[in-house]
């Protein structure tokens, strides 16, 4: 096609990826870290706010958190599943939290559905890192379509490559566009 980036075939697999995961939208970019910080962003995540995620993970989860101006509040890991403890993001939630953003580790799923519940009590949104997790699923859902936004890595080291390059997918239209725009 003589595009290389955002053409018609980086066009194709955002709507073929979208239709694998059950997602309404999946946008390509160059890394899942893109995809961390627009889907911060486009929440409005900001100065003020905390994000909490695991300290398990690489650099690039907490990172996102700092360059939009949030405060990253680590919840630490259950030692079995090696994924963030439900129970320990509880307890660090405050008035400031805005963002749950959960790591699901080495392609096992979190414990969605404690952590929905948690984000729905406490009116937050989920952001998930999904960077090794392409193809998870969670009680027969896609890792995907179960948080608000989901970004995936397509790095050389993972399950499914394009050498560099990341997915953020969503139902969320307003975020979609937004994310889109930026």
């Amino acid at each position: 096609s003589g595009w290389i980036g955002t053409g018609p075939k980086a066009q194709r697999f955002e709507e073929e990826f979208a239709a694998y995961v059950g997602a309404k939208y999946a946008i390509s970019l160059n890394s899942c870290t893109a995809g961390l910080f627009l889907s911060l962003a486009a929440l409005g995540v900001g100065p003020g706010d905390e994000v909490i995620t695991t300290p398990l993970t690489f650099a690039a989860t907490v990172n996102v958190i700092e360059h939009v101006g949030a405060r990253p509040v680590l919840a630490d890991i259950d030692p079995l599943t090696l994924n963030i403890d439900p129970e320990r993001v509880e307890r660090a939630i405050t008035p400031r939290t805005k963002v749950i953003a959960p790591v699901h580790f080495g392609g096992l799923a979190c414990n969605m559905d404690a952590l929905q519940s948690l984000a729905e009590r406490h009116g937050l949104a989920i952001v998930e890192d999904a960077a090794h997790a392409t193809g998870t699923r969670y009680h027969g859902r896609m890792v995907g379509t179960i948080g608000r936004l989901t970004n995936f890595s397509f790095y050389a080291n993972k399950n499914l490559t394009t050498a560099e390059g990341g997915m953020l997918t969503t139902d969320d239209d307003a975020a979609a566009d937004r994310c889109r725009i930026m």
